[in-house]
């Protein structure tokens, strides 16, 4: 395609930056959820095998049943989840901020080519990157302009004010 958008530059990297952040705090939300869910059934997990190793053991003092639970391995177990935790999220937010460029990008554009169209501007053409989805979408839309320009001209506002500027003739009488 030849008519397709050169590549974004770096000062418009946001598109429509609170419905990109909106995106992603849905997706940031249910992540969240799910994460808070198995954190939950993890921890109670974990309980109910410490309570069941204190009955094998049979440790009555609290400070001692602590010590057996918490030492280097769980300490550590606990800092690879927080980095998992913490690497998960980054890639979720470089993977929302992607898609959100690659679909709600062409969706402005579009948009912008509706306002064009309802103006009368049927010169007017969608340019998407290469990269960005809708294609189809895109290539129906140029179509359709082309036709509405060639059924009605470049400019139908033009047209519409030369008609209107033309002296309106009254119906003779009987």
């Amino acid at each position: 395609m030849s008519d397709l958008r050169p590549r974004r530059k770096k000062k418009s990297v946001l598109i429509e930056p609170f419905k990109q952040i909106k995106f992603g705090l849905y997706v940031f939300a249910v992540s969240v959820a799910f994460i808070l869910a198995s954190g939950f059934l993890f921890v109670r997990a974990f309980r109910d095998q410490y309570e069941h190793v204190m009955g094998l053991f049979n440790v009555v003092d609290e400070n001692m049943q602590w010590a057996l639970v918490t030492n280097d391995v769980f300490v550590t177990n606990a800092i690879r989840i927080g980095v998992l935790f913490a690497a998960y999220l980054i890639i979720l937010f470089t993977v929302v901020f992607r898609l959100t460029h690659r679909y709600y990008g062409p969706l402005v554009s579009i948009e912008r080519f509706v306002e064009e169209i309802k103006r009368g501007n049927y010169g007017q053409r969608v340019r998407i990157r290469e990269r960005d989805e809708l294609h189809q979408l895109v290539e129906n839309l140029n179509v359709m302009a082309d036709s509405l320009e060639r059924r009605h001209g470049r400019h139908a506002k033009d047209d519409a004010k030369e008609i209107t500027k033309e002296p309106a003739k009254a119906p003779k009488g009987r």
